[in-house]
């Protein structure tokens, strides 16, 4: 792969390694493009929660900064791209797009980590315990709303969430998901972490369905560690995956990074 997208940081106190590690050993894999997509704060109508796996408001603008230094110095090496994943919650986002926008984004990646709000007892870990029909068509009713947002250059491990329900049922609504994705032109992500971690997901049954409808795929490599960048045998096993399913990712010229409303 020339290009990676996901990519965290330190700063969302789950990965590890200096930012300049990431880009050195993105060159080393012969990579053209990196771009940096860490968790984004987000701001909680609660007082007594606070999450600790993403990253602090007080250290986003240290992190653009650090990005675009590296942007500048290794110009003539690689592309380096500032970005953020987060998930859609509807209470929150307008203080959410209010707070980065002077960051001056080049993107942003949907990854919907929790059904419901993540603060309140209502919520749940979307890749945890499987559930039935409400908590999947609550899933996906998050991510069609978030893609209406028109900010979000690709959906992030489209198929995390875990359900235990009919076959059908999950067919109709990942269709119903999918279809969003294509009229948006919003490509989905195969994730390689969840493949080298084995976390149920990418899920077979979903991408089966990606193929149907026709959308377009990025490999995500989902770095949490500078060293996965040069794991040419997971990007390998994941391309051959994706060959046998006829998945093909698209290039970086047609993945549409920026939107007015971001």
């Amino acid at each position: 792969m020339n290009y990676n997208l996901h990519t965290h940081t330190f700063r969302c106190n789950h990965a590890v390694g200096e930012d300049r590690e990431y880009v050195e050993n993105a060159i080393k894999a012969g990579m053209k493009v990196l771009g940096f997509s860490d968790h984004c704060p987000q701001f909680f109508p609660v007082k007594d929660y606070y999450s600790n796996f993403r990253m602090f408001p007080e250290t986003a603008f240290e992190y653009a900064e650090s990005v675009r230094a590296l942007q500048r110095e290794y110009s003539g090496d690689i592309k380096i791209l500032l970005g953020f994943e987060t998930e859609y919650y509807p209470e929150t986002y307008d203080e959410f797009i209010s707070f980065i926008r002077p960051l001056g984004l080049d993107y942003m990646i949907l990854g919907q980590h929790f059904v419901g709000n993540e603060y309140d007892e209502g919520s749940y870990y979307a890749a945890g315990t499987s559930r039935g029909r409400a908590f999947l068509s609550q899933y996906v009713k998050q991510v069609k709303e978030g893609l209406e947002k028109n900010v979000f250059t690709y959906i992030a491990h489209p198929d995390i969430v875990m359900y235990n329900g009919s076959r059908r049922f999950y067919i109709d609504k990942m269709t119903e998901l999918c279809e969003c994705a294509k009229e948006k032109d919003v490509p989905l992500e195969f994730n390689l972490l969840g493949y080298m971690n084995k976390r149920g997901y990418p899920n077979i049954e979903f991408w089966k369905i990606a193929v149907a409808v026709g959308n377009k795929v990025v490999l995500g490599y989902d770095a949490h560690d500078p060293s996965v960048l040069l794991r040419d045998d997971l990007a390998d096993n994941c391309l051959a995956m994706m060959e046998k399913l006829n998945l093909k990712p698209i290039e970086f010229e047609e993945i549409k990074l920026q939107n007015e409303n971001l």
